[in-house]
C-alpha cells in the first residue's frame, strides 16, 4: 500500500470493523496525550525532588570550629618593625591605611625569622596541626564511625603526596571506607562547591555525615618570596603585590559537620540556594605557580592583573547574587562578603547594591582577623551565631569569590 500523503487510497477496513465517530477518536487521542504529559511531569518531579527538592536534600551544619594560628600581629607592627628595612615609606603608609585590616594571625614567630637570609623557613605550626585541632572540636560529641565522607579545602602549598585528605583519615581515626575529596585550587570560593558535593553525596544514598576541613596557609608562600626581595616599592608591582598578599592573609583552619538530618544542627542550607559562577576568561587574571629559579630552588611565582581580577570578581559576584535573589522568598538580614581587603569588599558591595548596614560585620571581621582565605565563609557563619547577629529562623547570605570565580549562598539559623 502506498502512503496516503502521496495520494494512494487506503486499504479497505477489515470485515466486522465499525469506524468510531470523529469525536470519539479525538477524545481518545486527547487522553493518550494527557497520560504521556502526566508521566513526563511525574518523572521530572521525581528528578527535581531527588536532586534539590524537599527536606531530604537540605544540608545541615553543626560543630563549626575555627582555629587561628597562634602568632598575632598588627599590620603596623609588621611594616614599621619587622619589615621596616625592606620597604619604603609609601608602601608602609599604604599598608596601614588602605587594606582595611588591623590584625592578622601567622603560623610563624616572625621574631625568629631572619629576613636577611634567603634560606627557606618551615612554618612554626603546621597546617595539619590546626586541621586536627579544628576537626577534634567538631567531632567531640559524635561517633567518628558516622563520618562517611571527608572534604578538605587546602589553601596552602600541597605539592607532595599523599594529599592531606588521605593523611588525615588515620590521624583523625576515621573509618577506612570513607569517601574523600581534596578541593585543592578552588581557594576562596570553595564552600559553595563543598555544600553542593555534600548534597550530592546524600542524594546518591551516601551513608554518614560529611566532615569538612578548610585551611588557609598562604604565609608560607609569600614569606619565602619577600625574603628574597631587598627593597619593596610600588614601582615594582610583582614585589609590591607579594608583600600585600603576605600582609593580608591569616593562617587558620576550620571544620564543620554537614549532615542530611537536622539533629543538633546550627544552620540549614538549601542546595537550591547555592549559586556558583566560574570565570570564563581565556587568560586568568591571577595565577600562582611553583617554578625553579637559577639555582633550581622552587619559588612561588605570582602573576596578577589587579584591575582585571577586581572587575571579574565584581561581575561574577553580582551575577551570582542576582541568580540567588530570583529564587529566594525570604528577606536576608545580614550579608557576608569574603574578606579579601577593603577595596574588594567595597567594590563587591557596591556592584551588588548592598545596604552598608548589612555588611558592617564583614568589615569588622576583616579588620580583626585579616583575610582568612577559603574558611572566611565558615568564619562568618560562626560569628553570626556567636554574636547573635542573626536570630533563629532568620536568613543570612554570604558572597564568596576567588581567583577562579564567585558564588553566593543563603543560610538559615535554626538554633
Amino acid at each position: 500500500m502506498k502512503c496516503r500523503r502521496y495520494g494512494a487510497h487506503p486499504s479497505p477496513a477489515p470485515v466486522g470493523y465499525t469506524a468510531r465517530p470523529e469525536s470519539q477518536r479525538l477524545t481518545c487521542w486527547f487522553w493518550v496525550l494527557i497520560s504521556h504529559l502526566t508521566s513526563m511531569m511525574t518523572y521530572s518531579l521525581r528528578i527535581w525532588t531527588y536532586c534539590c527538592g524537599g527536606c531530604r536534600c537540605m544540608v545541615w551544619l553543626s560543630g563549626i570550629s575555627v582555629v587561628k594560628a597562634p602568632f598575632r600581629y598588627s599590620i603596623s607592627e609588621i611594616v614599621d618593625d619587622v619589615l621596616r628595612d625592606k620597604m619604603d615609606r609609601e608602601v608602609r603608609e599604604y599598608a596601614k591605611s588602605q587594606l582595611g585590616i588591623e590584625y592578622v594571625y601567622k603560623s610563624y614567630d616572625l621574631s625568629k625569622v631572619d629576613f636577611g637570609s634567603e634560606q627557606y623557613v618551615e612554618p612554626h605550626i603546621t597546617m595539619d596541626d590546626m586541621y586536627r585541632q579544628a576537626a577534634g572540636v567538631s567531632m567531640c560529641r559524635m561517633d567518628r564511625s558516622n563520618i562517611g565522607m571527608l572534604i578538605t579545602v587546602n589553601d596552602n602549598p600541597q605539592y607532595l603526596d599523599p594529599a592531606p585528605t588521605t593523611g588525615l583519615v588515620p590521624q583523625l581515626s576515621l573509618r577506612q571506607d570513607i569517601r574523600a575529596q581534596n578541593l585543592q585550587g578552588l581557594a576562596c570560593s570553595a564552600l559553595p562547591e563543598s555544600l553542593l558535593n555534600s548534597a550530592g553525596h546524600f542524594a546518591m544514598g551516601g551513608k554518614g555525615d560529611v566532615l569538612l576541613i578548610m585551611g588557609s596557609g598562604y604565609t608560607e608562600w609569600f614569606l619565602d618570596r619577600i625574603k628574597q626581595i631587598r627593597n619593596i616599592t610600588r614601582r615594582s608591582r610583582g614585589d609590591f603585590y607579594s608583600m600585600i598578599y603576605f600582609l593580608i592573609f591569616s593562617d587558620a583552619a576550620a571544620s564543620a559537620i554537614i549532615s542530611p538530618e537536622p539533629d543538633g544542627a546550627q544552620v540549614r542550607i538549601d542546595p537550591c540556594h547555592v549559586v556558583v559562577t566560574r570565570s570564563a576568561r581565556p587568560v586568568p587574571a591571577a595565577t600562582l605557580k611553583m617554578s625553579p629559579d637559577s639555582r633550581c630552588r622552587v619559588i612561588f611565582d605570582m602573576s596578577l592583573d589587579p584591575r582585571g581580577l577586581l572587575d571579574d570578581i565584581v561581575r561574577l559576584a553580582t551575577k551570582s547574587l542576582t541568580r540567588l535573589q530570583r529564587i529566594l522568598t525570604e528577606e536576608i538580614d545580614v550579608f557576608g562578603i569574603h574578606t579579601a581587603g577593603k577595596k574588594f569588599v567595597d567594590s563587591v558591595a557596591e556592584g551588588c547594591s548592598l545596604d552598608p548596614s548589612k555588611i558592617r560585620m564583614s568589615h569588622d571581621i576583616m579588620s580583626s582577623t585579616g583575610n582568612m582565605g577559603a574558611l572566611s565563609s565558615i568564619q562568618f557563619i560562626d560569628e553570626c551565631i556567636r554574636q547573635d547577629v542573626i536570630s533563629k529562623d532568620n536568613m543570612g547570605c554570604f558572597i564568596d569569590y576567588g581567583w577562579e570565580g564567585a558564588g553566593a549562598f543563603a543560610f538559615k539559623r535554626i538554633s
